[in-house]
């Protein structure tokens, strides 16, 4: 499995540069992306998401409404089929990010987790 600390560490990155081809490298081609926002912002038409290029726009228009995001890491676990970041965003709001990785170090799947 990719080293987590490396890999956290360049995801967190990638979010606070505001780099959305960077962040979809990180996600494979085929990626299931579960989150509430998702339901929140397609009126409820979708739950979830099956590719990385779904997620572009997703991704996108998270820095249009919110254009000082930073994320800061507060822990990372793992098992052998991927790991789960914990993080806290410019609000004070924290998340958890639990991700399936494949083969090539990629998330295959993400489930977000919210306090709020």
């Amino acid at each position: 499995m990719t080293d987590p600390p490396t890999f956290a560490a360049s995801w967190i990155a990638d979010w606070n540069a505001h780099d959305v081809e960077k962040i979809l490298a990180h996600y494979a081609e085929d990626v299931i992306f579960h989150s509430p926002k998702v339901a929140i912002r397609s009126k409820g038409a979708k739950t979830s998401f099956t590719s990385r290029e779904e997620l572009r726009p997703y991704f996108s228009y998270a820095f249009q409404i919110r254009p000082h995001l930073q994320f800061t890491l507060l822990s990372i676990c793992q098992d052998q089929q991927g790991l789960a970041l914990i993080y806290r965003d410019e609000t004070g709001a924290t998340a958890t990010e639990l991700m399936d990785l494949n083969e090539l170090g990629q998330v295959r799947f993400a489930r977000v987790l919210y306090d709020r």
